[in-house]
């Protein structure tokens, strides 16, 4: 199976833009697609990350958002159907039935888009970048190779994890933690999320002790 992985940004787009305005990360799903009347309606089901206010700002501001129909919030899953335009006649690409979104469309907070993109097909493949290049704003191929399907996301089998363990070891990811050598210490994660660090020491350990497990367990 061919697999394109690629980075992109279209300035209109109603949550990326977000996503860099309020400094949050969305994971988008793309559902379905359909006919309502004479135009063209497509649904999504997204989760966010970041700071509960910058969270609360977005969706905010995502209600301002005449496209937007039908938002439904429950924590940190929202869903939406968007009532294209003719200028957004682009998005219909996304919902191709010979493509298999292998991973969830990264909504970043530096404005762009992440996407990996599986077919059978290669040339079905070229022609979706050649179609996306005439709307994007910007667009980079960042791969595109044959190869087996080994890497696919499948959000429901993670552990639940507590809204404070679920907060604690995304910041302390992002603001790299657990990178090697380490970019910030406990102590420095601890007061830039304006608690202790005994208490962010609890919050990262029962996030671990729920997330090591299945991860070796599946081989991750």
């Amino acid at each position: 199976m061919w697999i394109l992985r690629l980075k992109l940004m279209h300035n209109d787009c109603p949550i990326a833009a977000r996503c860099r305005k309020f400094h949050v990360i969305s994971y988008a799903y793309p559902t379905s697609s359909y006919a309502k009347g004479s135009r063209r309606c497509l649904a999504a089901i997204h989760f966010i990350q970041g700071k509960e206010d910058d969270k609360n700002k977005f969706f905010r501001d995502l209600k301002k958002d005449g496209r937007i129909k039908r938002l439904e919030i429950s924590g940190n899953i929202y869903s939406y159907e968007i009532e294209l335009q003719r200028k957004d006649e682009h998005a219909q690409l996304y919902y191709n039935p010979a493509l298999i979104f292998v991973k969830p469309v990264i909504n970043n907070y530096d404005g762009f888009e992440y996407w990996s993109v599986a077919c059978f097909n290669k040339q079905i493949l070229m022609k979706f970048i050649k179609d996306l290049k005439k709307h994007m704003d910007y667009l980079e191929v960042l791969g595109v190779a044959d190869e087996k399907l080994k890497d696919i996301y499948f959000p429901n089998v993670m552990p639940s994890l507590s809204e404070k363990q679920k907060r604690a070891v995304e910041y302390a990811y992002k603001r790299g933690y657990y990178s090697y050598p380490k970019k910030i210490n406990l102590q420095q994660l601890a007061r830039e999320l304006k608690i202790s660090a005994p208490t962010l020491q609890e919050h990262l350990r029962k996030a671990e002790i729920k997330l090591l497990p299945f991860i070796i367990e599946q081989g991750i």
